[in-house]
């Protein structure tokens, strides 16, 4: 019933606006139709550029770059034979481009696919970089282009540029190019696979131990964001009808980061609105720069002053919402109405698991991570793995879950080796884990938590989420997802925050959704990393029923890091003790509490001595320190 209606409502709000698109040639003069063709051109810009950073999380500088070669393809292809051999003066033209035209329709279509080609070629060596080197990165490859296109003047008209662009963008075709635009982003990013991008934007890390491969999905977004890059460009050129290399310059990167960073990083609404506000600000503003009397004072009009009271507001904008005017939330019309959610049904899942680790070695340079380590894993054990500080505990668990190579040793996961994988194809194996340290995407909320660790189990491409009205497989599996999602948050106690902020949650909440997450990979084997760090006493013990209740409801073999002696003693059916990289003990809880070895490592002391004051007798907490 919500869908419905608010698809009514959508509908409805289109055809006004496209019933006002049709009469704003008689409505409005021909600079505030100009201004509208910008609005939505920005948009479209402002919307490839914001799922490269805001929605993916990769800071780029090179759109401009992108923009160009949109601008640049468009206008050659548009152009007549007759007024290309009048234009280029400098060099002849190559005969081949001479005779080349096309409708405008494919010219924006080959347009955006050939500057998505050249996203390509950047994204894949570039990609591997972070942070400030990829904005530095893609600012030289948009400076590498402008530089090109000046230079190649055989197929650009170098520095002249091109004039005399038919003047094909209406309003009709930049609005209809967003509407398109539009709905695909949407469609995409209310799927499942749009949880994936966020994902990655949050905590690269944590999705990577969800199956995802984190290159492949930003080298796809960074190669989708181009194509709208050079889908604007090419509106751009059409609209103004003359273009050069002056054009695309930083600033006009600067121009959409603009938008994106006033309307909100990560926001489809705050793309468009911020598009509207920028573009119409900065037009409204070139008053300032004409002379202006005011109560007998006469003020000169100073040049570029419509930029310097701009720039002033935007730093007000930042200064008291530095998150944009939307932040990250989108307009829906069930802000108008109450919202109102369901939980669903769950499927149970059964498989054999064993894990083997044989003669694993792990070494930086000259230090052993870990020397030699073997133990086995039978199907439905819980496990413990401890040791004191620098024991190569994790070490062992970052090995096991693929962030970390072998030097050497074999790992194997039902019969398979898994050594030197990557975490995305461990999990995908069958293999889960959390973290010590708690890594949810903390701008998602609950249940979008849970379902970006569903994707890893579904089947549909991503270029079908442009289209779920005709790929149904996309609705069908997310709404799948949504309601395993939904009961793994009800078996956990978390139903009632499914809506909210990940990050809102307390603490032991948090832990549960981590846990979560994991459970919506549908793993055979789950590896927990010190589970009740944090925890008071009470959550402890909590903590030792629920870990008990996971390896039965839902038949896992559980791998556990613990420093809280009660819980390795009280919950684990087996244990085994590293120190310094080594393998020193094994047994049962037992066994281990009256090992002298496993005191001595732990308390460095005569076994004999330190007998009765051992944490590992008494089943305590180790102090600080004793134990990572």
């Amino acid at each position: 019933m919500r869908r419905t209606r608010n698809l009514i409502l959508t509908v409805i709000a289109v055809i006004l606006f496209a019933y006002f698109l049709d009469k704003a040639p008689t409505l409005l003069n021909g600079y505030w139709q100009r201004i509208l063709n910008l609005i939505a051109i920005n948009a479209i810009l402002a919307l490839s550029l914001n799922l490269i950073y805001g929605i993916t999380g990769m800071f780029s500088l090179g759109h401009a770059g992108f923009m160009a070669i949109g601008a640049y393809v468009s206008a050659l292809l548009v152009l007549t034979p007759s007024q290309k051999n009048a234009m280029w003066i400098l060099e002849d033209i190559y005969p081949w481009l001479l005779k080349v035209n096309t409708p405008f329709i494919a010219s924006i279509i080959i347009a955006g696919i050939i500057a998505a080609f050249f996203g390509l070629l950047v994204a894949l060596p570039v990609l591997r970089l972070g942070g400030d080197y990829l904005g530095i990165a893609t600012l030289g490859f948009a400076e590498i282009i402008r530089i090109l296109i000046t230079n190649t003047a055989r197929l650009t008209n170098g520095s002249l540029g091109l004039k005399g662009i038919p003047a094909y963008t209406t309003l009709f075709m930049s609005w209809g190019c967003l509407g398109v635009v539009l709905l695909c982003m949407v469609c995409m990013l209310r799927s499942n696979f749009g949880g994936v991008l966020r994902a990655v934007r949050d905590d690269e890390v944590a999705a990577r131990m969800m199956g995802i491969n984190t290159f492949r999905v930003k080298v796809l977004a960074f190669t989708l964001g181009c194509f709208g890059g050079g889908i604007g460009g090419a509106l751009m050129g059409n609209l103004i009808t003359t273009i050069d290399p002056r054009m695309f310059m930083i600033t006009q990167t600067y121009n959409i980061l603009m938008i994106i960073v006033v309307g909100g990083l990560g926001s489809v609404t705050g793309s468009i609105i911020g598009s509207a506000l920028v573009t119409t600000m900065l037009e409204w503003l070139r008053f300032v720069e004409n002379p202006i009397t005011i109560g007998g004072f006469n003020i000169p009009g100073i040049p570029g002053m419509r930029m310097v009271i701009f720039s002033l507001l935007l730093i007000v904008v930042i200064i008291f919402r530095r998150e944009g005017i939307m932040g990250m939330r989108e307009f829906t019309w069930d802000i108008f109405f109450p919202r109102r959610k369901a939980p669903a049904k769950d499927e149970a899942s059964n498989a054999e698991t064993v894990l083997e680790v044989r003669n694993v070695v792990l070494k930086f340079g000259g230090l052993y991570a870990i020397d030699d380590l073997s133990f086995d894993i039978k199907h439905g054990q819980i496990m413990g793995l401890i040791g004191p500080n620098g024991a190569g505990k994790t070490s062992a668990f970052n090995v096991i879950s693929g962030f970390y190579k072998p030097t050497s040793g074999t790992i194997k996961f039902m019969g398979k080796s898994i050594g030197g994988l990557s975490p995305d194809k461990v999990c995908q194996a069958g293999m889960s884990r959390t973290f010590q340290n708690i890594r949810l995407f903390g701008h998602e909320t609950v249940l979008q938590n849970v379902m970006t660790g569903s994707r890893i189990r579904q089947k549909y491409s991503w270029w079908m989420t442009l289209a779920p009205f005709i790929f149904t497989d996309v609705i069908r599996e997310d709404s799948a997802a949504k309601a395993r999602a939904m009961d793994l948050l009800s078996q956990l106690g978390l139903e009632e925050f499914a809506y909210e902020k990940a990050s809102s949650l307390p603490y032991g909440a948090q832990r549960r959704l981590e846990i979560a997450r994991a459970l919506a990979t549908r793993p055979k084997f789950l590896l927990l990393d010190e589970p009740a760090a944090g925890m008071n006493p009470q959550e402890s013990e909590e903590l030792l029923q629920f870990i008990r209740r996971l390896r039965d409801e839902f038949d896992l073999t559980i791998l556990l890091i613990e420093h809280d002696m009660k819980v390795v003693m009280n919950v684990c059916d087996y244990i085994h003790v590293l120190d310094q990289g080594a393998h020193i003990a094994e047994g049962t809880p037992e066994q281990i509490k009256a090992n002298p070895r496993v005191i001595e490592a732990y308390l460095g002391a005569d076994p004999s001595v330190s007998k009765q004051t051992s944490p590992l007798v008494k089943g305590d907490k180790m102090p600080e320190g004793g134990l990572a």
